[in-house]
């Protein structure tokens, strides 16, 4: 292995992952950074693919081939970032470094790990490294969404791989080096019914919007589970009510949306009886309905005795 740690350029690294963060690549807008990506691929001798999982909207795949049979790993991560949002003191697309770290948008989840992937398959094309069987690179769509990349990749040849390792940012140590799982995660759609009154007698209606608010301000208050390897969360995503044009009407809709993270162990019907016990200790005077929406996934874990998970583990060792 040091012979192919002798070849990773962390310079080259840094530079890529510069050139990613100049790259806008917003959830549905990562079609730019696709496309350099199978550029620089292309550069580096892989066979490389684009699919489009989403009209518009490519998969990147690539690979590299071992000398002879054997197994295919690959390595992946999501070309997609959350969008901009208030409080940036520079320009998200303008990578900026301080303190050691480089800043912007997409730096840290996930181009960083790309930028890693980028410099590890660039390592084995420019060492006599041996190794029997495939490596593979998968750049996806739609992580920070509804997952619409992954799914369409595992429709595909792309997808049968007997390993794959996400580059997802994880504060390794030690005793952990590697991450053996991942929370699920359940989307609430919680719909508050209650009655239209004239906003001058209010006593006369009953206000959705503030017994929506009774329901947030208890949240606390949900059976969030923990697991030995990570615990569960709740955050409320979004909430609407009452008029879009200026009216003195008590609001007799509201409807918000609240992310909750599982753990193995956990259902959709058991979070969506857990959030059914929280309203119904309110005593409410509105009608409350509770119910999911996609995105929708299960918890998972893996052992540590899988083969995969020792061979990452030593080598982390050996690096670090």
């Amino acid at each position: 292995m040091i012979d192919l740690l002798d070849k990773i350029d962390h310079d080259y690294t840094l530079v890529k992952l510069e050139e990613m963060i100049k790259i806008p690549s917003i959830v549905g807008e990562e079609k730019e950074l696709a496309h350099y990506l199978q550029n620089e691929l292309d550069g580096l001798g892989l066979k490389t693919e684009l699919h489009e999982a989403q009209p518009g909207r490519p998969n990147i795949y690539a690979k590299l081939e071992g000398n002879g049979s054997g197994k295919k790993l690959d390595f992946n991560g999501h070309t997609d970032t959350v969008p901009v949002v208030p409080g940036w003191t520079h320009d998200p697309f303008k990578p900026i470094k301080e303190a050691g770290k480089i800043y912007g948008l997409g730096s840290n989840d996930m181009k960083g790990g790309i930028a890693c992937i980028l410099s590890m398959m660039r390592a084995f094309v420019e060492s006599s490294h041996d190794f029997k069987g495939q490596l593979s690179f998968s750049g996806v769509i739609d992580e920070e969404a509804y997952g619409e990349g992954a799914k369409a990749m595992l429709k595909t040849d792309w997808g049968k791989v007997d390993g794959m390792v996400l580059a997802e940012p994880y504060s390794a140590t030690k005793e952990s080096p590697t991450a053996l799982g991942i929370t699920g995660k359940v989307l609430y759609d919680i719909y508050v019914k209650g009655r239209a009154a004239h906003g001058f007698s209010p006593q006369y209606g009953i206000n959705a919007v503030e017994q929506a608010g009774i329901i947030l301000a208890n949240l606390h208050k949900l059976k969030i589970k923990e697991h030995e390897r990570f615990q569960g969360n709740y955050s409320t995503l979004k909430i609407e009510g009452g008029y879009s044009v200026y009216s003195v009407v008590v609001p007799a809709e509201a409807r918000f949306e609240v992310n909750r993270l599982t753990v193995p162990g956990e259902t959709v019907e058991s979070v969506i009886e857990d959030m059914e016990e929280l309203v119904s200790s309110l005593n409410l005077e509105a009608e409350v309905e509770v119910k999911t929406k996609p995105p929708l996934y299960s918890s998972y874990v893996m052992e540590k005795t899988e083969p995969i998970v020792q061979v990452f583990d030593a080598a982390f060792r050996e690096v670090k």
